[in-house]
């Protein structure tokens, strides 16, 4: 039996349609507050309603090891989607303890219940050093611990530790490391405020960049790699290496919004503001925030390009997909 955590997030509502559509039995992790309704809508969306009865929800948090034996009784694949994604340090505790306690605890109830496999969805984050042939970071690039750091950057550094302590116990592990996720799910995540028209981040573009992919990559490259069982290995998933401003000027056109640059000088301006906010419980832009948006940080996609000998579908193919379907669900609302 298979196990997903994260099944009613992006990565795990994605992922569980696909697992679905091969038949075989999904025990899936929720906690008891979260709804399933928009997976069961989405699986509708995508013509697989006929699949969803292959799921069986579970209530449980992976934070209470009393729970976990019988969690994974019976199972023999673990999916581990689920993360708490922010860059807002105000969550700090709550980012540390979800994506290292959890992930953690998990691995350790992986290797006492003898499941044969755990997937891990890591994250670009956890990489820094660059490579100095290509100048960019790859998957030997290492952790640098002389650099800032965010919380959730820390956390799913240590938490794909644990996944590689698996390893060294007899577990086949993979390990996918996206850039930053483009996709839609029912209009109300997080990840899809790239779309709104009145958000902040999409009137104001920052100097720096990074690296994108489309969310359907992210789900075929991952069961591409399991079923040809690449085990024991890591994978960085970036489609494109891009500005932020020029993704954020392909959002900004469909919503009739010109786009603005800020510049370093007033991102350290607002950085310095933004200490004296947090005093009073504001949001607060820390140093890797700062770094993260005035930095453009390339990432080399080479190694998953040429196993699978894979296109990526282009961030701009991407967010017309996702803008798209963003438009419907909230037309619908």
């Amino acid at each position: 039996m298979i196990f997903v955590t994260g099944g009613t997030g992006l990565v795990g509502c994605h992922l569980l349609v696909e697992l679905a559509k091969k038949q075989q039995p999904i025990r899936a992790l929720k906690r008891k507050t979260s709804n399933t309704k928009a997976v069961e809508d989405f699986f509708t969306q995508k013509n697989a309603s006929q699949f969803y009865q292959f799921i069986h929800w579970i209530d449980g948090d992976l934070l209470d090891v009393t729970e976990l034996p019988e969690l994974l009784k019976g199972i023999e694949t673990i999916y581990h989607t689920a993360a708490f994604v922010s860059f807002d340090e105000r969550q700090q505790e709550q980012i540390l303890q979800t994506n290292i306690n959890g992930t953690e605890a998990l691995v350790n109830e992986t290797i006492d219940s003898q499941v044969k496999e755990f997937f891990f969805i890591g994250s670009i984050a956890s990489m820094d050093d660059i490579n100095p042939a290509t100048k960019k970071i790859d998957e030997r690039s290492g952790w640098n611990n002389s650099l800032t750091h965010s919380s959730y950057a820390i956390s799913k550094f240590r938490a794909e530790m644990d996944v590689w302590r698996a390893s060294q116990e007899g577990i086949k592990i993979i390990i996918i490391n996206p850039g930053v996720i483009i996709g839609s799910l029912d209009g109300k995540r997080e990840s899809e405020r790239l779309f709104y028209q009145d958000s902040f981040i999409n009137k104001y573009s920052p100097s720096g960049g990074t690296g994108f992919i489309d969310i359907r990559d992210v789900i075929t490259i991952l069961l591409t790699l399991v079923e040809q069982k690449t085990y024991n290995q890591k994978f960085i998933l970036v489609a494109e290496n891009k500005s932020y401003k020029d993704v954020l000027n392909l959002v900004a056109v469909k919503n009739n919004i010109k786009l603005k640059s800020i510049s370093n000088s007033s991102l350290k301006l607002i950085k310095g503001l933004s200490i004296i906010n947090r005093i009073f419980g504001g949001q607060y832009m820390s140093k890797a925030n700062y770094y993260s948006l005035t930095s453009f940080v390339e990432y080399d996609n080479s190694k998953i390009k040429n196993l699978l000998d894979y296109d990526f579908i282009s961030i701009n193919d991407a967010i017309d997909y996702h803008y798209s379907h963003y438009q419907k669900q909230i037309s619908t609302k």
